[in-house]
């Protein structure tokens, strides 16, 4: 071969100091992949994604903050399952409890039924009020987002409560229940607003109870008609088996 030749003119093998030498060319360097969520990103199962809200929710919310979604799947994907849960055990409560009063009121089934759908109903509805006064409160905090970056952290943020409610079905363990699922789902709403939002740290607390009690009030209203429209029911099925 010539002196100074790259290649050999048999075989092609590259010729250079190492492979002169007999000493094999280094390996290249590993390459360092990035695991943190990339935007648009597709968010998980809807197992996946309760289990890490619930039991990592520091790590999660970062991730939830990168997916692409939009407010047609964040419902049908998760909120009307999810909100479901306390709506179906207070059902099987009031179902339960009718039959243990049946002699006493024969209340039919369908007026439970009727006051577990206006109260299903009414919750999604208040989910997205929620959302949508919180997005118009971003600026007044420092902070921004869209109307689906503010249903990500009411949703979300509602898991525990959602999954609390199964309590419903024993009176007395769905008070302790529903409390305890509140009080973590205000965690995780603290822990999410200055990821989803992008709030400074220090307007967090402000916009946390600013939300509060816009969400109490809207409940408020909501526990009112749910109570009045069941009550009506109730009393509708009550005097249609009172006999003349």
């Amino acid at each position: 071969m010539n002196e100074g030749a790259a290649f050999c003119t048999s075989c092609n093998a590259t010729i250079g100091v190492a492979a002169s030498a007999g000493v094999s060319p280094a390996a290249p360097p590993p390459v360092q992949r990035s695991y943190a969520p990339a935007s648009g990103a597709v968010a998980p199962s809807l197992m996946t994604r309760v289990t890490n809200i619930l039991t990592k929710p520091k790590q999660e919310w970062p991730v939830i903050a990168g997916e692409t979604t939009s407010v047609a799947s964040l419902f049908t994907g998760y909120i009307v399952i999810l909100a479901a849960i306390p709506a179906i055990a207070g059902l099987i409560s009031s179902v339960l409890l009718s039959a243990m009063i049946a002699s006493v009121l024969r209340i039919p089934l369908v007026a439970g039924l009727g006051g577990a759908i206006l109260t299903y109903v009414l919750s999604l509805g208040g989910v997205f009020l929620a959302a949508f006064i919180i997005e118009k409160l971003a600026p007044t905090f420092q902070s921004q987002g869209t109307i689906v970056d503010a249903l990500k952290l009411v949703a979300y943020s509602y898991t525990a409560l959602w999954v609390a409610g199964i309590c419903n079905v024993i009176p007395i363990i769905g008070i302790l229940g529903v409390l305890a699922g509140g009080i973590y789902s205000i965690y995780l709403f603290y822990l999410g607003v200055p990821v989803i939002m992008k709030t400074p740290q220090d307007k967090v607390v402000a916009y946390m109870i600013a939300s509060a009690v816009i969400i109490i009030v809207i409940y408020f209203v909501i526990s009112i008609i749910v109570g009045v429209m069941t009550t009506a029911l109730f009393l509708g099925a009550a005097r249609t088996l009172t006999p003349v």
